[in-house]
């Protein structure tokens, strides 16, 4: 049997929800739909979604019969520009008033703006037009400016300082030998933004391959800057990817699975790399897109490693990660600020019930597990507690929060080698210490293969792809937070608790 101690009374830091954050490729037009409105208020109504990330901002694009790009730039016949904002103006009031900020990417060119002939190749090889470099510099930079006096215009000025600003998405994708025409392409972004006020929080890449950091840093800190001829360029904010699971290889054997620790390894290697430059020190750290696979488009019909995304184990992993980075930030000074989930409403909108693609809502609003373990964590207090007994990365662990009311703690199950939760069950002792006189109550709020978990009880059901009304009120009720069952604490301040394979349980102590 392991034994947990929660030191109620030490605090050891700030439970800032820095995990409360979500996005996708097709963010814009879906924030819009009925499934876009119901998960944005779901969002609000649990508080599980402080900023939101979109692609596609400034460029045409349409996905899946969806526009997904602001489209915003034309030229009359005589090559003045022409700027349309109202669309993406839109689609940001949405989370606005869900109290929700964007992280506005100023991304792609739009085709008017296009060098043409110039075509940059994505990883999978097909041909994207949006990553065409600017025909036009001086155009492109008065987009930029354009662009953001009218969200101060529309959403004033302190709202919009509350907001990041980011130069791309995935610019590593481009040939090596065109990277330096993302470093110009990042100091006309900063020298249009901070023009229009120079307190609004701009950085980047928004990158996921490791060789394309050092030369980036390197530019910002030192480089010669392509607008002011002065040394480096101004960054707020370093934005990382980090997927399990990503390219082509996912029915090729043997799987390379995902692991926390190849996450944490991967954050340490980008702070330690951030250090080398002695002026970016404080800048701060996000993982702004994450998942324990990539791969949109795929589904788990074709790819059945996708239901990773659809199951209990992306909610137990995502318990690890959150437990990993706690201790990261407290040993190491990880100045990670925000860990984005890519995922939001597109199985729902679309009517498809766990597809395995990247939602945190399926067909007829039925929350994943993912998502569950969103609002699971949104309960817990905002005073990070210290524990002791198990250490954050093994195959078990614990982190624990307080609020004025109650103390929480987060017991979790995550075993990288049983993606099934196939192993045996196991025994903890959770531990309160330092609590004054009195009694208290546990309620046990339980994730495993039988609660709280909306994707057994489909496969349960068996995996329909339809529902009758009674399948899909059940499905909702196991979708909605409750009770699973309440103890009282014994006087020695000790719970036994039987946890399986790949499982959670959150438990919230209060006073009677």
């Amino acid at each position: 049997m392991k034994k947990i101690t929660i030191h109620t009374n030490e605090i050891r830091g700030r439970a800032d929800h820095f995990w409360a954050a979500s996005g996708l490729d097709e963010l814009f037009p879906l924030v819009n739909t009925e499934a876009g409105k119901y998960c944005l208020d779901r969002m609000q109504e649990k508080g599980t979604c402080k900023y939101m990330r979109n692609h596609f901002t400034l460029s045409r694009c349409e996905r899946m019969g969806l526009r997904c790009g602001g489209d915003v730039y034309s030229e009359d016949e005589k090559g003045n520009p022409i700027y349309d904002f109202a669309w993406i103006n839109n689609s940001f009031r949405r989370m606005v008033e869900h109290g929700i900020k964007p992280i506005v990417e100023m991304d792609f060119v739009p085709p008017a703006l296009c060098l043409k002939g110039e075509i940059i190749q994505e990883g999978t090889g097909e041909l994207q037009p949006e990553r065409y470099i600017p025909a036009d510099w001086e155009k492109w930079h008065g987009l930029l400016q354009a662009f953001v006096k009218n969200l101060q215009a529309e959403f004033g000025e302190e709202e919009i300082r509350s907001w990041y600003f980011e130069v791309w998405n995935e610019p590593d994708s481009w040939p090596v030998d065109t990277w330096q025409n993302f470093y110009k392409l990042y100091d006309v972004f900063v020298d249009a933004v901070t023009g229009v006020d120079e307190k609004l929080r701009v950085g980047g890449p928004g990158c996921y391959k490791n060789n394309f950091m050092h030369p980036f840093l390197n530019h910002v800190a030192n480089g010669t800057n392509y607008v002011t001829g002065q040394k480096g360029s101004r960054i707020d904010f370093i934005s990382y990817h980090i997927y399990g699971i990503s390219g082509g290889w996912l029915n090729e054997y043997p799987l390379i699975m995902p692991t926390v620790q190849r996450f944490t390894q991967e954050l340490m290697w980008l702070s330690r790399t951030i250090g080398a430059y002695p002026s970016l020190r404080h800048v701060e750290i996000q993982l702004n897109e994450w998942g324990v696979v990539s791969n949109y488009e795929r589904d788990a019909a074709t790819y059945p490693v996708l239901h990773l995304r659809n199951s209990e184990y992306s909610a137990v992993f995502m318990a690890k990660l959150v437990d990993c980075i706690y201790e990261l930030r407290e040993k190491y000074q990880l100045p990670l600020s925000l860990m984005l989930y890519w995922g939001f409403c597109g199985e729902d909108h679309f009517n498809l019930l766990f597809n395995g693609n990247r939602s945190l809502t399926t067909a007829y609003h039925i929350i994943k597990p993912i998502g569950t373990l969103h609002e699971m964590l949104a309960m817990m207090g905002d005073q990070l507690l210290c524990t002791e007994g198990l250490r954050p990365g093994g195959a078990a662990g614990c982190f624990a929060a307080r609020s004025s009311d109650t103390i929480d703690a987060m017991l979790y199950r995550c075993d990288e080698n049983d993606l099934e939760g196939e192993g045996p069950e196991e025994d903890f002792t959770l531990e309160f210490d330092g609590l004054g006189e009195g009694k208290y109550t546990a309620d046990l709020y339980i994730m495993d293969r039988e609660h709280h978990n909306t994707f057994r009880l489909w496969q349960r059901m068996g995996s329909k792809k339809a529902l009758t009304q009674e399948e899909e009120a059940l499905l909702h009720k196991e979708g909605e937070i409750g009770i699973t069952k309440s103890l009282p604490l014994p006087d020695d301040r000790r719970l036994l608790l039987t946890l399986p394979a790949q499982s959670l349980v959150l438990v919230s102590l209060r006073r009677e």
